[in-house]
């Protein structure tokens, strides 16, 4: 049965009445310890959270069941009470009393942002109305079934609820008593959503975001390329590249030890370790389609072109590596498909990928050092939020943008 607007609005009281009953009794060190101790009680191998989870959200996700193991693994792992402290003090400053109501609207592509936002809400002490998407209705509501265990009083001070993205009278209804909304979506659900908010409450959208990486010429070793790749692999298959932190393009600097061909064969061969331990999840025909087009392109141009190379996986199409000399920015059509290009130094990459600087969400680079920090303060000017090693750049801190 759907949700009604009386459920919403019952779901506001409850909430709220429990946040005034945890501002009472509860110090910012208690939820903090509680949202800790929940955290790692889904790390263990034999938690029934974890088991709930690898049984129910693929369905939702399309996840296989390792990759959502994993992502139990990273969302869970990111939490503890020396992260969730650095959140406290690093973003939410002094202020230790948060809105009375914070309305969260969540996507579905990966479950990390979503949780790092309940989060956020409780540390503040706040009611929190959860909107899920549909494509991951799982993970959010047992993170606060998991808390309810550790922290019964603390997890009243949260609704999770589902309701279609065109039931406008829904949203306005969770809306109407909202302090503060926390979106995630693409730029036009973003922009839909800001139009419905209130004036007095205040607003934080994280629309669409795209990522890319670059490997400076000393990182290019026979003695560094098979852990490079292995880094490099595992940032572009996590989440089967669904989040906005998943890179698109690994640029490769030119005049290494090893030139950029022979690290997306390195990358290649990563890629293909990584499906045989956490395979890909199922594409719709849409999806599949498109991955198999633009493999059909490019192996009849890589037939009759040298400056073009192309990696795929033996059976389907699981994982896809595209070289190219063609330095322009080429985003991909996601599902494990990266392209690698080459570029004659660091700082070529700036220019190609100045049209993009509002949606950047994080560029990966190795290695890090003195040359690439003074890249990454030409990223920063450009508006780039995040800058990290190649192998972090699914690992963000609980303070970082994650969608």
């Amino acid at each position: 049965m759907s949700t009604t607007v009386q459920q919403i609005r019952e779901a506001v009281g409850r909430t709220g009445e429990a946040r005034e009953r945890v501002r009472q009794h509860r110090s910012t060190d208690a939820v903090i310890a509680a949202l800790a101790q929940a955290a790692k009680n889904w790390l263990d191998p034999s938690s029934p959270w974890r088991k709930r989870a690898v049984e129910r959200a693929p369905a939702a996700t399309g996840f296989s069941e390792a990759m959502v193991s994993e992502a139990v693994d990273l969302t869970f792992g990111a939490i503890t009470r020396e992260s969730l402290g650095e959140l406290l003090d690093g973003e939410l400053g002094d202020e230790r009393t948060g809105p009375r109501l914070i309305v969260h609207f969540l996507a579905g592509n990966v479950p990390v942002p979503g949780i790092a936002s309940i989060c956020r809400g409780l540390l503040l002490r706040s009611a929190n109305l959860v909107k899920v998407s549909s494509r991951d209705p799982v993970f959010p509501a047992l993170f606060v079934e998991s808390l309810r265990e550790v922290d019964a009083e603390l997890a009243d001070c949260v609704a999770v609820l589902d309701w279609r993205r065109d039931e406008v009278a829904l949203t306005r209804a969770a809306l109407e008593r909202a302090q503060a909304v926390i979106a995630y979506g693409d730029d036009d659900t973003i922009s839909a959503l800001q139009r419905l908010v209130p004036r007095s409450a205040k607003f934080f959208g994280y629309g669409h975001g795209i990522s890319f990486a670059v490997v400076g010429k000393e990182a290019m070793t026979e003695e560094n390329l098979p852990q490079l790749a292995q880094a490099a692999a595992f940032d572009a298959s996590v989440y089967d590249q669904q989040g906005c932190m998943s890179p698109h393009v690994f640029y490769v600097e030119e005049g290494g030890q090893l030139g950029p061909r022979k690290f997306a064969a390195a990358l290649a061969e990563a890629m293909a370790a990584y499906q045989a331990r956490v395979p890909r999840g199922k594409l719709s025909v849409e999806e599949a389609a498109q991955i198999a087009k633009l493999r059909g392109a490019y192996e009849f141009r890589a037939a009759s072109d040298k400056s073009v190379g192309i990696w795929a996986s033996e059976a389907g199409n699981d994982w896809l590596v595209i070289y190219e000399d063609e330095p322009m920015f080429t985003p991909s059509c996601l599902n494990r498909v990266v392209f690698v290009k080459p570029i004659e130094r660091l700082e070529s990459v700036l220019p190609l990928v100045r049209r993009f600087a509002s949606n950047l969400s994080t560029v990966g680079v190795a290695p890090m050092n003195k040359r690439a920090a003074a890249f990454a303060a030409e990223l920063i000017k450009m508006g780039v939020p995040r800058v990290c090693p190649i192998g972090q750049m699914q690992r963000p801190a609980l303070n970082g943008r994650t969608a």
